[in-house]
């Protein structure tokens, strides 16, 4: 055990290499600047070399300090997943599903007790975030995502369907507006999905204003307050439909692009998998109302 450096330490470094800052680990932490400097300090000490550069405000790995957390980042994690499967009840087994924020948020989670209901021994372990991801360092079984880019080629892919997208505003907004030049809402993540729409629908709008929003979870929202009409892929926006809170006057129209389930092994070779694989398919199928 010589070789090891104090361990607290390592979660202090862990944070800062991943967030390139003392400031923003240490709020991660509910630390104090000084003390993750102290703690980076510490294995530096520990080390007799730099695991940073400090330029500009900013940190930045060495090739030391970049070997250094990568190794880790796996033992943390490992150690975190170990601590969950201690705490979590014998009688339920844990399925880590990671899911892109805005579909967790407004599609995912409002479903998940009826899951829970069909599947009581099954603990559903959510995180959020979207893009590639890499299922073994983060100690994800299956990740759901849209298929806008490319995956390992060992990843299995199983596909719940393709994405259909279309123009969403709220029922006021729309009948006062349905004859008039229209405000658009963007979504800076997916600058191109007015564009896309337009290649795969005949129907045109007429533009007087645009207004942008970082986010899909924004764009909606905006959408909802009345301030214009966005594209709203339909998984996004069923329980919106189904309150009134928005209409779809121009309908859906599927992109090429699909929802997928990535996995590192056969989900049809894990029961508990395949069980939320297969309710996931079923909720995807459910179908879209497109106006109150």
């Amino acid at each position: 055990m010589k070789n090891l450096p104090p361990l607290k330490p390592l979660v202090s470094f862990r944070a800062a290499a991943k967030h390139r800052s003392l400031t923003k680990a240490a709020y991660e932490l509910n630390l104090t600047h000084g003390a993750v400097s102290k703690a980076v300090k510490q294995l530096e000490d520990f080390f007799g070399f730099e695991l940073f550069h400090r330029q500009n405000r900013g940190l930045h790995l060495t090739e030391k300090g970049k070997l250094l957390v990568s190794h880790v980042d796996i033992a943390l994690s490992e150690l975190e997943k170990a601590c969950e499967a201690v705490r979590t009840p014998e009688t339920k087994r844990r399925l880590s599903v990671s899911c892109e924020p805005t579909l967790a948020m407004r599609w995912l989670m409002p479903r998940l007790d009826e899951f829970y209901q069909a599947n009581p021994n099954i603990d559903i372990h959510l995180s959020t975030e979207g893009g590639p991801i890499d299922l073994s360092a983060e100690g994800v079984h299956l990740a759901i995502r849209r298929s806008d880019f490319t995956w390992p080629p060992h990843y299995v892919s199983t596909s719940l369907g393709n994405e259909s997208i279309g123009p969403v505003c709220s029922p006021t907004y729309w009948e006062i507006n349905q004859n008039k030049p229209k405000q658009l809402i963007h979504t800076r993540t997916r600058p191109e999905a007015w564009t896309d729409w337009k290649q795969l629908s005949d129907a045109t709008t007429d533009t007087d204003s645009e207004k942008y929003f970082n986010h899909f979870c924004y764009t909606l929202q905006a959408a909802v307050g009345g301030l214009g009409i966005a594209i709203g892929p339909d998984l996004l926006v069923q329980e919106d439909l189904k309150r009134g809170l928005l209409i779809a006057p121009y309908g859906f129209k599927k992109t090429p692009f699909e929802y997928v389930v990535l996995s590192l092994q056969n989900p049809q070779d894990n029961d508990d998998m395949n069980a939320f694989i297969s309710w996931l398919k079923k909720e995807f199928e459910s179908p879209v109302m497109t106006s109150s």
